[in-house]
């Protein structure tokens, strides 16, 4: 019985020496630091990559829409004055010298429908551009060049009629004649200072009055003109260059009915 009781004392003994060295070992339990997010790449890059991308990429998106406010589709018609290398110089209907660039992308079309290249393209030759205008340069760069017969405008005074052949000869202050065909194309159309533009007809056309013609060179006589439009105007005065003469300030009678062909009642001096 005694040693019984040693054992127990002995054992307690024991538990009261270990439990505060278990206690004074147990570390003090703390608060676990939160760690901090890392941004995850995006297609292997960083976010400060990715900033820097999108900034390049405002910048020439915004260079780009001022390039394209500097430009401008437009077309114009002239007549070639120089060819140098990719460059074609003309001068428009108005008069103005125009500046034409011409790249890979070009396209030419000729009135034979032939393949034509900036080589084919001569001094005096009358072209079409179809191509982007640049406001600050004032430059075109064509797109398309189309060779052309540019059209031929009159201004002058009736001197005779043909009416079996439906022609006109039209004197101009320069002292020219110019033979002039109506055919099925043309417009003939009257200006009136009260009634504007009225459409007309050959038949209504009068010896001395004043006409404004657009048109063609025939291709088998190139003295003769196609009409495409003839704008009369009776109502306006014709130039004092062009003396109207009457039948017996020329030596001419009238006609008696015989069928013989009077001559004109007005010439040039």
């Amino acid at each position: 019985m005694k040693k019984v009781l040693q054992i127990l004392l002995l054992g307690l003994a024991v538990s009261f020496t270990v439990v505060p060295s278990f206690a004074a070992t147990t570390p003090t339990p703390s608060t676990t630091p939160v760690p901090t997010a890392t941004p995850t790449p995006i297609g292997g890059q960083s976010i400060d990559g990715l900033d820097k991308q999108l900034n390049n990429l405002k910048e020439r998106i915004a260079s780009r829409v001022a390039q394209l406010n500097l430009v401008d589709k437009r077309g114009i018609v002239g007549t070639v004055t120089d060819v140098n290398g990719t460059q074609i110089t003309i001068t428009d209907i108005q008069g103005n010298t125009r500046y034409i660039d011409v790249d890979e992308l070009t396209q030419f079309m000729s009135t034979s429908s032939k393949q034509i290249g900036i080589s084919d393209i001569t001094k005096g030759s009358a072209i079409g551009i179809l191509g982007l205008y640049n406001k600050e340069s004032k430059r075109i760069l064509a797109r398309f060049i189309d060779e052309m017969t540019l059209p031929t405008l009159i201004s002058g005074a009736v001197t005779n009629i043909d009416k079996e052949n439906y022609e006109i000869t039209v004197s101009t202050p320069d002292k020219k004649d110019r033979i002039v065909e109506i055919d099925t194309i043309t417009k003939t159309v009257v200006y009136g200072k009260d009634t504007g533009l009225v459409r007309s007809g050959f038949s209504k056309i009068q010896q001395g009055e004043r006409v404004f013609v657009v048109g063609y060179p025939d291709t088998k006589n190139n003295t003769k003109l196609i009409a495409g439009r003839i704008i009369r105007m009776p109502d306006v005065a014709v130039n004092p260059k062009i003396v109207i003469l009457k039948p017996d300030e020329m030596g001419i009678t009238s006609s008696t009915g015989s069928g013989v062909k009077l001559a004109p009642l007005i010439k040039s001096k």
